[in-house]
């Protein structure tokens, strides 16, 4: 078996080095799509040590299984665009107004992300409110405490009654991350750097489970596709839970409601801090249905190239690799330069390796000839839009207005500045 596997891996760096450096199409080896999510499954690549072990090996296999998503995403074969439009219908009419589709997803995106927010701000008012935590306190003790917060259980409670319907959101994302799953044969899985949360039944899951991103440093990684039915589900039904145990309803569940509660400090600060999930996420399921996954693909290279940077390659064998990879997956750009989600993911991507603590690829030093290339990619895709376009204007006004001791390289900060800037 371990002869077996040297030799495969010696076929698929083979494979990546063509693909990746000299110019030969993906489509001329073949479909390799299983063959690398199986050997990618095999090897654990979703995890640190392969890169450490045989860090050849998984630069090469991550570069070539990238080429590989890439061309499975944007074709128009699978269901893949299909179910990210209805993904998007699904959004838009949680808005529950008549009206374009794009515009009352945009709409019930920020008014979703607005409810996370205040959710959060509640629950941690709550949190506070025991603190310090103590085991011995009486029933009448806990009522008292939850009765001088009943305006966060109000919010709670209304934040859930005002977002009923945001359940049907989740099955959506769900048929959608299978169809992927399905087209790649789960190979995007396999990929070092991601994480993935699942649709969980109808009954409410632990705040810890719905929030339970990993960091990179000090930086949350957030699944691609996140189920916000669940996690605001999560949230407000602390606030149900905390008014039954003042009326003395349910009180087989009393316990597990303060330890719940109790448990929030488990998840790190940066972790109720999330801003924009929502509306990054419609970014990603416009650019999967308009732009082929253009966008999509530029961030899965970003959160790999992430991972890959402990292993040990030369700078040059790096740079050969991660540069022809890069260039490979967005060599067709202008089939997706009019899609607004693509324009979105692109623009968010540049804010958040510019300016620090702003999101996924923030507060990490990327190599500098990724950067190039990925601002000429920008600078065209956003060229001949006139900074006409709502987003691009606002990734202008928010780069203009970020402090400097807020930025990660201000020599950074002004090449993106012209690149995405119509002045």
């Amino acid at each position: 078996m371990e002869a077996r596997l040297r030799r495969m891996r010696g076929c698929i760096e083979t494979a990546a080095a063509l693909v990746c450096c000299t110019g030969v199409q993906l489509g001329w080896i073949g479909d390799v799509g299983e063959v690398l999510s199986k050997l990618g499954h095999t090897e654990g690549m979703n995890v640190l040590s392969p890169i450490r072990t045989h860090p050849s090996f998984a630069v090469r296999w991550t570069c070539l299984s990238l080429v590989s998503v890439r061309q499975v995403v944007k074709v128009e074969g699978n269901r893949v665009r299909e179910l990210a439009g209805f993904a998007v219908s699904g959004i838009a009419r949680f808005q529950g107004d008549y009206g374009e589709p794009d515009p009352l997803a945009l709409k019930a995106a920020q008014r979703i992300d607005d409810y996370l927010k205040k959710a959060w701000e509640d629950v941690e008012d709550l949190h506070r409110a025991f603190e310090p935590w103590n085991l011995n306190r009486t029933g009448e003790e806990i009522q008292d405490i939850i009765r001088d917060h009943k305006g966060s259980i109000s919010d709670l409670e209304r934040i859930e009654r005002e977002a009923d319907g945001i359940e049907d959101i989740d099955p959506r994302m769900s048929l959608l991350q299978d169809e992927i799953d399905v087209a790649t044969h789960k190979l995007i899985r396999q990929l070092p750097g991601l994480v993935f949360h699942e649709l969980k039944s109808a009954a409410p899951i632990m705040m810890s489970e719905a929030f339970g991103f990993p960091l990179a440093g000090v930086t949350p990684i957030t699944p691609q596709l996140i189920f916000p039915g669940q996690q605001l589900q999560a949230l407000c039904t602390l606030g149900r839970r905390l008014h039954d145990i003042v009326e003395g309803r349910n009180l087989e569940k009393h316990k597990e409601t303060l330890e719940g509660l109790e448990s929030i400090d488990k998840i790190p600060v940066r972790l109720r801090r999330l801003k924009h999930l929502m509306k990054r996420q419609l970014r990603r399921l416009q650019d999967l249905r308009d732009g082929g996954g253009f966008g999509f693909t530029v961030e899965l290279f970003f959160l790999a190239l992430r991972q890959l940077s402990s292993a040990s390659l030369s700078d040059e064998e790096k740079k050969g690799f991660y540069v022809g990879t890069f260039k490979v997956i967005t060599t067709h750009w202008v089939d997706s330069k009019h899609s607004s989600g693509t324009q979105g993911i692109l623009l968010d991507v540049v804010c958040d390796i510019v300016i620090r603590r702003r999101g996924i690829f923030s507060d990490f030093a990327y190599p500098e000839d990724i950067l190039d290339e990925l601002l000429k990619v920008v600078k065209n895709m956003v060229d001949g839009q006139g900074g006409s376009r709502v987003h691009i204007d606002g990734a202008v006004q928010e780069l203009q207005e970020v402090r400097p001791w807020d930025c990660m390289d201000e020599r950074l900060h002004e090449r993106a500045l012209m690149a995405i800037s119509r002045l």
